[in-house]
């Protein structure tokens, strides 16, 4: 899908490195981060690790809202997120959102069910507004006061380039002013556990990439997104061959460039939050770099590959 004047107009990130931006492009860089984030399930088989997001420093004005009272770790990351790429923007009720997720809020479901299967008479009704992959999507557009189309995508780890083509649909459109695509992950010992079947030299990852699209240029704007590819699939899912095959035709139907692939081997395997970090570290390292270009490739897990390029800005026009 090819796309004109859809502009990157705010970036934001929760990852093991820390919340923010600046803590994640740091760690992808190769700086070092607290090693309490690593983790183990206490009442699992030692083999299953996960690096976890850190504690917040201090509670933001938005944690206050009685949403987010019991909110699921993955609705406060997404958040998080969230607010940082708005960076104060005002919503007038016409922002849109895209939430991207593979494994949902898993934590909440597990207890939920876990509680279920114990004793359904005394399962707290309190769980189960979180266990479903929405949740949130909704907390975002209460606490961010829009009325606006929302919708929730599950779906590989390419889902988040899924995202942001939606968003520029809404934005082509009219649908909506802006919009905020964000991706959201959270650790949990049954991830984990089936992660270490498949790809057993990999730690679990947890956090969240988001970044704000909008129709008009603005102080903020830093990148067009210029061509979000077609699905190239892995046939047969799973093999090593066909994967890389379809990343070769993914790489093809982009511009020429420098490729961004996701690496999970600094903060873990995040799934599609993993996906939303290369897009926001391609395109810090693209604004630092003066680069004219930021492209990204993401492999998924097993199903597909999808690629995006984004056209960088230079100094706005007085």
């Amino acid at each position: 899908m090819a796309v004109k004047q859809i502009f990157i107009s705010g970036l934001g990130a929760v990852s093991p490195a820390g919340w923010g931006v600046a803590a994640l492009c740091a760690a992808l860089n190769g700086a070092t981060f607290p090693a309490g984030p690593r983790t183990e399930f206490s009442d699992r088989e030692s083999s299953l690790r996960a690096l976890r997001a850190p504690p917040l420093a201090s509670r933001p004005s938005w944690a206050a809202h009685p949403r987010l009272r019991r909110a699921s770790a993955i609705s406060r990351f997404a958040m998080g997120a969230s607010v940082e790429a708005l960076n104060g923007r005002e919503t007038n009720g016409r922002l849109g959102i895209v939430f991207c997720t593979t494994c949902g809020g898993v934590g909440y479901s597990r207890r939920f069910y876990d509680e279920a299967l114990r004793d359904p008479e005394t399962a707290s009704p309190l769980l189960f507004p979180e266990t479903v992959f929405n949740a949130p999507a909704g907390h975002l557009s209460s606490v961010l006061d829009s009325a606006a189309i929302n919708y929730t995508l599950a779906g590989d780890s390419g889902v988040f380039l899924h995202g942001l083509a939606l968003a520029a649909d809404w934005l082509l459109e009219a649908r909506v002013d802006a919009c905020v695509v964000v991706a959201a992950e959270e650790a949990d010992w049954i991830i984990a556990d089936v992660l270490r079947h498949f790809r057993k030299s990999v730690t679990l990852g947890e956090g969240a990439g988001a970044v704000l699209l909008t129709r008009e240029r603005e102080a903020n704007s830093r990148a067009v997104l210029e061509r979000v590819t077609d699905s190239e699939l892995v046939t047969p899912p799973g093999g090593k061959s066909a994967r890389a095959d379809a990343e070769r035709r993914v790489v093809a139907a982009l511009p020429p460039g420098p490729v961004t692939f996701p690496d999970a081997a600094r903060l873990g395997e995040a799934f599609a939050a993993g996906a939303a970090w290369s897009v926001v570290a391609a395109l810090e390292t693209a604004r630092r770099q003066r680069l004219a270009r930021a492209i990204v490739c993401v492999p998924g897990a097993y199903q597909e590959a999808v690629g995006a390029s984004f056209s960088m800005l230079g100094p706005e026009p007085t």
